[in-house]
C-alpha cells in the first residue's frame, strides 16, 4: 500500500504586507459623490469636515428657501436630479445601496436610466463603466404610512460599489 503526501502543503499563513489606502473625500474618492450644481442642488450639502454628501430635507437646512420644513404626509414627493455617482476607478462596477432608519422603506433612489419606473437602487444596482456617471433622484413615498410632522424618515444610506 502506497501512500502519497503533498510536499507543499500547509495549514495556515500569516504574512504581512505594505498597503497605502488613502482615504479621499466624496467628490475625489473612486466613488464619486457630489450634488449636480443643478435646480435641487440646495437639499444637497458638505458637512464641512470630510467632504461627505449629505441630503438635507429638514428645517435645518438653511441653505432651502421659501419656507419649507420638510415632505408632505400621504404624498409621493419626487426630487429629480438630486446629485451624481460617477466610477473614478479603472474598472466597471455595480453600485448599490442599503439604508437604515425607522421609515427607510418610504425613501428611494433611482438612477437617470430608470426615472422612477425600473427598480431603485436598493433593489437592483446600477453598472457604471470607469468614467461613466449616473446622476440619481429621490422619491419619498409617505401615502398610507402614519406619520406626522417631524418624524424622521431615514438616518444614512451606504453606497457599495462592486467590480464587475
Amino acid at each position: 500500500m502506497a501512500a502519497a503526501v503533498g510536499s507543499g502543503a500547509f495549514s495556515s499563513v500569516t504574512a504581512t504586507r505594505d498597503v497605502d489606502v488613502d482615504v479621499a473625500d466624496d467628490a475625489s474618492a473612486y466613488l464619486r459623490l457630489e450634488g449636480t450644481g443643478g435646480a435641487n442642488s440646495d437639499y444637497v450639502t458638505d458637512d464641512g469636515n470630510g467632504g461627505t454628501l449629505t441630503i438635507d430635507l429638514s428645517p435645518s437646512n438653511g441653505g432651502v428657501t421659501g419656507g419649507g420644513e420638510g415632505v408632505n404626509p400621504d404624498a409621493i414627493t419626487r426630487i429629480d436630479d438630486l446629485f451624481v455617482v460617477e466610477n473614478q476607478g479603472t474598472q466597471a462596477v455595480d453600485v448599490a445601496l442599503s439604508k437604515s432608519g425607522a421609515n427607510a422603506g418610504t425613501v428611494e433612489f433611482y438612477p437617470d436610466s430608470r426615472a422612477y419606473s425600473g427598480d431603485p437602487l436598493s433593489n437592483s444596482a446600477v453598472t457604471l463603466a470607469a468614467g461613466s456617471s449616473a446622476t440619481i433622484s429621490l422619491e419619498v413615498d409617505t401615502e398610507g404610512e402614519d406619520l406626522g410632522d417631524g418624524d424622521e424618515l431615514l438616518d444614512a444610506v451606504m453606497f457599495s460599489a462592486t467590480a464587475n
